[in-house]
């Protein structure tokens, strides 16, 4: 009896600690990443009202989008403007396709409007 209570407290030992060192999806990306990423996800949910698994697809959304970026414009710098632009473009684009998946019909005209209506830099 006292081996099975010890087996059984030594799993429930190696399980908690293994849960504890992983790491959290956010993690792998810069502080400065997260933090516009969530005041984007933020901002977004405000005026366009996402539930809950949205708020989480968008906010990893976000993470990727800001971090290809900063990459972009990292192996960018000594490119022309052009190139670095059409580059930029490409994955802005992208960005708002994936992001129009997960809205729903009148999220997508919510999102229309608000980008109609304010610049980035307001958001």
């Amino acid at each position: 009896m006292n081996n099975l209570l010890l087996a059984a407290c030594l799993t429930a030992s190696l399980a908690t600690a293994s849960a504890t060192t992983r790491k959290k999806p956010n993690e792998d990306y810069p502080k400065a990443i997260q933090v516009r990423a969530t005041t984007l996800t933020q901002a977004l949910a405000h005026h366009i009202h996402l539930n809950e698994g949205q708020y989480l697809r968008v906010k990893r959304l976000h993470l990727k989008y800001l971090s290809e970026r900063l990459e972009l414009e990292r192996e960018l710098a000594g490119e022309p403007a052009e190139v670095r632009d059409t580059q930029l473009a490409a994955a802005q684009l992208r960005y708002e396709q994936k992001l129009n998946d997960l809205l729903h019909p009148d999220q997508r005209v919510a999102y229309q409007q608000l980008r109609a209506n304010f610049t980035a830099h307001r958001l």
